[in-house]
């Protein structure tokens, strides 16, 4: 059976001299990075890291980000990934609750509150003029460690290869247990429903603790070369994708929406992209076609999760040119098989809604550490999604909330995406976040944010809002916002507006 470690080493070793990494105007060979995540490897072997050992990674994206992952897969340790935006409280839950042994971390980001007084091996990661943590071992002496040579242990197909937390937007975050097996799967999912290929120039400006650093990962497999930046910027992306020539990228919507704006503004079309791919969250139907008039048919859309990394479904580069597939999510991929259950349990036939289930090779091993929450997440081997939506007859899907976003008002259901959608139709409306707000006579009001071109009046959406949708479905109120808060991997934060209307 496959490991991710396999996969990876082979392709450190078979592609030698050819560019494997782009960051600023320094350029790493497959060769260079296979021989410093090995140096940096027995250096945390010499430190006792073995096996299946927690090595937590709180990093920018960045060479060392990438030494680091390749690293722990030599090691078969476990990687356990955290955004760079997480708080203080936040790290310590996931330090603590992965039971990490190391910790490879930047000097400016955040520390955690608890939990690292245990650590096996504590590293510091310090850019030029920031002085590392003095009481921490430093990143420069691990990468120049000279010592016992590296001892390679192989990894096997049920070790547990990576704790990914999940948002926690709506609680404690869970950490999600993903094997080398399963992940080598998946790591060919993205090679195959991704479309890279053997020559990508792939441009990552996502977090690689996310979503990117499965991209990265795919890329690497198939001998490409990653431009990797810190943070997404338009007129700085732009830049990297006419000057590396670019290939492939991964958008959240946000971003889109920024690089459609600049471009709109004059910016020159980066001719080399072939593919875009987006998802985290949806997209509006006119600002999908302003893409394919600026790219052309470039675009798949993914809808996956952390518990089922990235591929559930995708709409592919040519659903994209038939303007009725523009709202759904599109086909399941190759390697999973959706279904939508009602709430007795059983299949629903096309077109109605119930909550959206997957059934793949590489879902989740288990929630680690709580097995009420995994019983939970599965239907007789399907992970439950949390997700409403329905399949047309085609086997499309088409997503209308999450499950806990549903709202109730006067006894009707009404689905958060149906309303959005209908207000991203107007015109002036660049973007809209629904949610629910308790009221004495409805249950539930329905509460919209919205993004405007021009500015508008709570009046005007509410009159073009019943042109569109049934009046329950109206909204109640309607609060105007300059941008729409989003998390940390690229997704509308309800639980920072559900907060906003709280102090209202």
């Amino acid at each position: 059976m496959l490991c991710l470690s396999d996969l990876i080493q082979s392709a450190l070793i078979r592609f030698g001299e050819a560019t494997a990494l782009v960051i600023g105007s320094s350029r790493y060979s497959y060769r260079e990075l296979d021989t410093k995540s090995t140096t940096l490897a027995a250096f945390l072997q010499a430190q006792g890291i073995l096996r299946c050992d927690k090595v937590a990674l709180h990093l920018r994206n960045s060479l060392e980000y990438v030494v680091a992952d390749l690293a722990i897969l030599k090691l078969g340790a476990v990687k356990v990934p955290l955004n760079e935006l997480m708080a203080p409280t936040e790290l310590a839950y996931c330090l603590q609750h992965s039971s990490a042994v190391a910790l490879i971390a930047h000097a400016s980001l955040a520390l955690p509150t608890v939990g690292i007084v245990e650590m096996r091996v504590l590293l510091s990661v310090a850019d030029a003029g920031l002085p590392e943590r003095s009481e921490w071992g430093s990143w420069a002496s691990a990468t120049g460690f000279v010592g016992p040579l590296f001892s390679a242990q192989a990894s096997q197909p049920d070790d547990m290869a990576m704790i990914a937390y999940t948002g926690g937007t709506t609680g404690q975050a869970k950490g999600v247990h993903h094997s080398q097996h399963r992940l080598a799967v998946n790591l060919l999912a993205h090679i195959i429903c991704g479309d890279i290929r053997t020559d990508e120039v792939m441009l990552l400006s996502t977090p690689l603790p996310h979503s990117a650093g499965y991209h990265l990962q795919a890329c690497l497999v198939q001998g490409g070369t990653i431009v990797l930046a810190t943070k997404f910027e338009p007129q700085s992306f732009l830049k990297l994708a006419h000057e590396h020539q670019v290939t492939w990228f991964f958008a959240v919507p946000t971003m889109l929406y920024r690089l459609f704006d600049r471009l709109g503004a004059g910016a020159a079309v980066p001719r080399s992209i072939r593919t875009i791919l987006y998802g985290a969250a949806p997209m509006s139907r006119a600002r999908i076609v302003e893409g394919l008039d600026y790219f052309g048919p470039v675009f798949i859309q993914l809808f996956g999760q952390t518990e089922c990394p990235n591929f559930v479904t995708t709409l592919s580069k040519s659903d994209h040119l038939e303007d009725a597939l523009l709202a759904s999510c599109g086909r399941p991929v190759v390697l999973a098989n959706v279904r939508v259950i009602g709430p007795d349990g059983e299949p629903r036939e096309s077109g109605r809604v119930g909550e959206v289930e997957v059934f793949s090779p590489y879902v989740l091993v288990e929630y680690y550490q709580d097995p009420k929450a995994t019983e939970a997440a599965f239907n007789c081997g399907w992970l439950r999604t949390g997700d409403l939506g329905y399949l047309d007859s085609g086997n499309y899907l088409y997503l209308v909330d999450r499950a806990k976003d549903m709202i109730i008002s006067g006894g009707m259901n009404v689905y958060s995406a149906d309303v959005e959608g209908a207000l991203r139709r107007h015109g002036a409306i660049l973007d809209a976040a629904v949610l629910g707000m308790p009221d004495p006579d409805w249950g539930e009001a329905v509460v919209a944010f919205v993004t405007t071109r021009t500015r508008m009046s709570e009046a005007e959406v509410q009159a073009f809002a019943r042109l569109e949708l049934s009046a329950y479905k109206t909204p109640k109120r309607v609060y105007f916002v300059d941008d729409l808060p989003v998390t940390q991997y690229g997704k509308v934060d309800k639980k920072a507006l559900r907060a906003r209307l709280a102090s209202i």
